[in-house]
């Protein structure tokens, strides 16, 4: 049964970065694959920006969840703690709202890359 109200229809946008990420698109990514392209960090460990992009999503995605179950419980009468409810939902908002404003400034960095002459 799905809740309508505070918390509903929370993630449901995440899906379709972390399909990409698992190389889900056909012809997204063709050439190298995920993790080939690596580069050296602090500390000697090689991470490449798919995986720690892959991992972020996938954090905001579990907040995301974490969210939605808590404004769940809390209508169904299972929680009564509100304060610990909202901050739960707030932490969420506002890993997503940092993430679109990433995503933004990703784009718009490209899109400047795009008007380069060369």
């Amino acid at each position: 049964m799905a809740l309508g109200g505070i918390g509903a229809g929370i993630g449901s946008g995440i899906s379709l970065p972390l399909d990409l990420l698992n190389g889900g698109a056909k012809g997204v990514g063709a050439g190298k694959g995920a993790g080939e392209d690596t580069a050296p960090v602090e500390g000697g460990n090689a991470a490449s920006f798919a995986s720690v992009l892959k991992s972020k999503l996938t954090d905001l995605n579990a907040q995301q969840a974490d969210a939605g179950k808590a404004s769940e419980d809390m209508a169904t009468g299972r929680v009564d703690d509100v304060a610990q409810t909202m901050l739960r939902i707030e932490q969420a908002n506002v890993s997503l709202q940092m993430a679109t404003q990433v995503r933004n400034k990703v784009l718009e960095a490209y899109q400047e890359v795009l008007r380069m002459q060369m």
